[in-house]
């Protein structure tokens, strides 16, 4: 008997407690969905850095998708990450290796922002036995405040890439 009066205790402080906190929350209750995704996937419509030649990768990896927002406000959030090997073929020659992708977003009434960062590796070897490569790093980032949401107040776009 006592330990169903504890037990009963306890779920009463519970549901106070956590009525307390939505309660409390102007923004209402907080959503999270995450995705996971394994195995393979093309990529399409990208554009090889090295030559602007079109090209549709087939990526063998790992994928997860992120995002968490209020209810009741504008509030949000999320975050991506994509990595794995790469297979895709560049000018006639098949190019292998490794991919990875990360991105973000925060959205508010006032502020919001993206950030983009991707790595590559590819390798390739001709008929004559000549070893390609592609390896590059790229980092975008954009920002906005409430007093201008049409024009950024930080934008950049580093890409690096060498190709040979």
């Amino acid at each position: 008997m006592r330990f169903i009066s504890l037990a009963a205790a306890f779920a009463a402080v519970l549901c106070v407690a956590t009525a307390s906190a939505f309660a409390a929350s102007p923004n209402g209750q907080t959503v999270t969905i995450t995705e996971h995704q394994h195995g393979t996937w093309t990529e399409e419509g990208d554009t090889d850095f090295c030559t602007g030649a079109p090209v549709t990768p087939t990526i063998t990896g790992n994928a997860v998708n992120h995002v968490t927002y209020f209810t009741n406000s504008d509030e949000v959030w999320g975050t991506f990450t994509e990595e794995g090997t790469v297979v895709g073929e560049i000018g006639g020659l098949t190019y292998t290796g490794r991919i990875t992708v990360w991105g973000n977003f925060n959205v508010n009434e006032r502020n919001s922002n993206n950030t983009f960062t991707s790595s590559v590796r590819l390798y390739a070897t001709d008929d004559q036995g000549v070893v390609h490569t592609e390896v590059g790093h790229e980092v975008a980032h954009v920002s906005f405040n409430a007093l201008d949401p049409v024009h950024p107040v930080v934008s950049f776009d580093k890409m690096y890439f060498t190709c040979t």
